[in-house]
C-alpha cells in the first residue's frame, strides 16, 4: 500500500489518537488531518524511485550474526517466575489489558 493510497480523515486521526491514548480537541484533529496528509504526500516521492534492480535488504548492516547457538537449558520453576510478577492467577502472570474494542 503506497502512502498516497491512504485517505487521511477525522476518523483515521481519531483511531490513531485512541490507540495512542491521546485526548485531542476538534482543532487538533483538524490540524493532524492536514499534517498527516502532508507527511504521506511527502513520502509518496518514494513511489517514483526505481527499485527493480535493488535486492531486498534483509539486514541493514553487513555484520555477521552475534547470536549464540540455540541450546536447551534448564529453566526456572513456575513459582520462581511468578514470585517476581506483580499479579498472578492460575500459574499465569496477570497484566493490564492492552487491546480495547472500538
Amino acid at each position: 500500500m503506497s502512502p498516497s493510497s491512504i485517505t487521511v480523515n477525522d476518523q483515521l486521526v481519531r483511531e490513531i489518537a485512541f490507540l495512542a491514548r491521546l485526548d485531542l480537541s476538534e482543532a487538533e484533529i483538524a490540524l493532524f488531518v492536514d499534517q498527516f496528509g502532508d507527511i504521506l504526500d511527502y513520502f509518496s516521492i518514494l513511489d517514483e524511485v526505481d527499485t527493480n534492480d535493488v535486492p531486498p535488504a534483509y539486514q541493514a548492516a553487513r555484520t555477521p550474526s552475534v547470536l549464540r547457538p540455540d541450546e536447551p537449558e534448564t529453566g526456572f520453576s513456575v513459582d520462581d517466575l511468578l514470585s517476581n510478577a506483580p499479579a498472578s492467577e492460575a500459574d499465569s502472570v496477570v497484566i493490564p489489558r492492552v487491546h480495547f474494542e472500538q
